[in-house]
């Protein structure tokens, strides 16, 4: 790669590259004086119309093209609030929270956090929504059903 590209740059200009023949300087100095001859030989006032209508796009248009901008952004805005009300209203009915099959957890007595089956619950519990009310089912019930349930469920999705 050095031997093919040694000695070469670019400079960025014009996509003036080492294959070009003259350098871009030489150029544009060259039709710059050819310009400057032409331009003081041609001395003819341009006729431009500026208060035309077609020149400048309405005020109104401009208000249009605002108020459909505006629309637009509300219409995003409209959207993404109601995605948040129907993720907010799913994560109110999917069932018991983690957090609070966690808290049934911690008041058995015969599980203690340092116990295998402890962790075994944690993860069944982020399993579903399905899993977890069936849980709070059990909890008027005698520890040793929650525990057996626990097996059960952990044998079953292959934790044990």
């Amino acid at each position: 790669m050095r031997a093919l590209f040694e000695g070469i740059s670019a400079t960025g200009k014009g996509a003036w590259g080492p294959s070009r023949e003259v350098c871009l300087d030489e150029i544009g100095s060259s039709t710059n004086q050819q310009d400057k001859s032409t331009n003081q030989q041609d001395k003819s006032p341009m006729d431009v119309s500026v208060d035309s209508d077609s020149a400048r796009p309405s005020s109104s248009k401009n208000s249009e093209k605002r108020n459909e901008k505006q629309r637009k952004r509300s219409k995003g805005l409209e959207e993404e609030n109601e995605i948040q009300a129907i993720l907010k209203a799913l994560a109110r009915t999917d069932g018991p929270s983690i957090e609070e099959c966690n808290q049934v957890l911690d008041e058995m007595a015969s599980i203690d956090m340092h116990d295998p089956m402890y962790s075994i619950a944690s993860v069944i519990f982020c399993e579903n929504a399905s899993i977890r009310k069936q849980w709070m089912n059990f909890v008027k019930k005698p520890e040793e059903v929650r525990i057996t349930w626990l097996k059960l469920t952990a044998k079953k999705l292959g934790l044990m």
